[in-house]
């Protein structure tokens, strides 16, 4: 009996050279730059398994030089100043291809589903929403290069750039104990991310060695934009003079911007009655009214630094040994904070 002899495939020479089937396909077709030593063991596991490469025709449905870019929330100028920072480090060397989850877990997952059937050369994901478990389980099922952007992910094939949001509120919550506030707030954003976790995490650990508490009435959870912190401090309004807060720490400085306009919209002062901190300094945050004092993120760096980190990988290079590049996160007082009112103290 003849047996038909099955033709090896890129799949086949991607095991054997022990890279990812984009990578053997880059080496083929010759469109993104790999390392010398990766390109060899590739037409060598060529070579040896005889696979017959058809070369890619140019078409405008190529997409063999894009990179994909996951953002959660295209209105948030946070994001838009990472996108900038990508572009310019891409040139024209990659194309960015860019999806909007719009802070949509569902839309997100199935973004990383449509990643899978894509020739791209790598993802960037920044400010991932879905529960840890499932970002891990989308990361394995990648086969491209990946930067993640403020998410802590251990794999193989994935690099970190982040920020330690624990630390950074840390010191915000530092700043407002030593202006003598004790009834502090926390605008809390998507309940189950890393970031906004790690922002909750800094907050109780600064007022717990004070001898105080975030109290659950003290930590609304809204949408992370400027309505959503509207709301969140509206709540806040609500309560009783004696117990709503004198200073408010928001998720972001989108949250922060709703803050001032509910403490506004409730006829009280910035910082006079109620003192609010931001996060992500945005360049709006230097202009808002008053100037918001915020935590800083690097964010056009962030995106320069995790195209660049990205287009070492596509060469066949590893991750940075530890897995992961920490970002600076300095506090940048500006005029939205002051002394507590007299007689707020315990």
């Amino acid at each position: 009996m003849n047996i038909k002899k099955t033709r090896p495939s890129l799949m086949d020479v991607a095991q054997q050279a022990g890279v990812s089937p984009s990578t053997v396909s880059r080496v083929l077709n010759g469109t993104v730059p790999v390392r010398d030593d990766v390109r060899a063991r590739v037409m060598a596991v060529t070579a040896t398994l005889g696979y017959a490469h058809v070369p890619h025709r140019t078409t405008k449905s190529t997409l063999t030089n894009a990179v994909a870019l996951l953002i959660p929330d295209i209105l948030n100028p946070f994001f838009a100043e990472i996108v900038r920072g990508v572009q310019d480090e891409s040139a024209d060397e990659f194309m960015p291809l860019l999806l909007d989850t719009a802070e949509d877990t569902q839309r997100e997952q199935q973004y990383f589903h449509l990643l899978t059937t894509l020739p791209i050369c790598g993802v960037i994901v920044c400010g991932s929403r879905i529960a840890a478990e499932d970002l891990a389980v989308a990361v394995s099922d990648q086969k491209t290069p990946m930067v993640v952007i403020n998410r802590s992910v251990r794999h193989p094939n994935v690099a970190c750039l982040m920020v330690d949001f624990q630390s950074a509120t840390y010191r915000a919550v530092g700043h407002l104990l030593d202006l003598n506030h004790t009834r502090i707030a926390y605008l809390a954003g998507p309940g189950t991310s890393e970031p906004s976790l790690g922002r909750r995490r800094g907050v109780d650990a600064a007022l717990v060695e004070a001898g105080l508490c975030l109290k659950p009435e003290l930590c609304p959870t809204s949408f992370p934009n400027v309505d959503g912190g509207f709301q969140a401090m509206s709540a806040l309004l609500a309560l009783p003079v004696n117990e709503r807060p004198t200073a408010v720490i928001a998720y972001n400085d989108m949250m922060a911007f709703g803050a001032l306009h509910a403490i506004r919209a409730h006829r009280l002062r910035v910082p006079e009655d109620i003192s609010v901190i931001g996060i992500d300094d945005i360049a709006m945050a230097a202009h808002s009214n008053p100037p918001l004092t915020t935590i800083a993120q690097p964010k056009y760096r962030m995106g320069r630094m995790a195209l660049k980190t990205l287009r070492r990988m596509i060469q066949g290079q590893p991750p940075p040994e530890e897995g992961y590049t920490l970002m600076e996160s300095p506090l940048i007082v500006r005029e939205s904070t002051t002394l507590a009112p007299n007689g707020s103290h315990r």
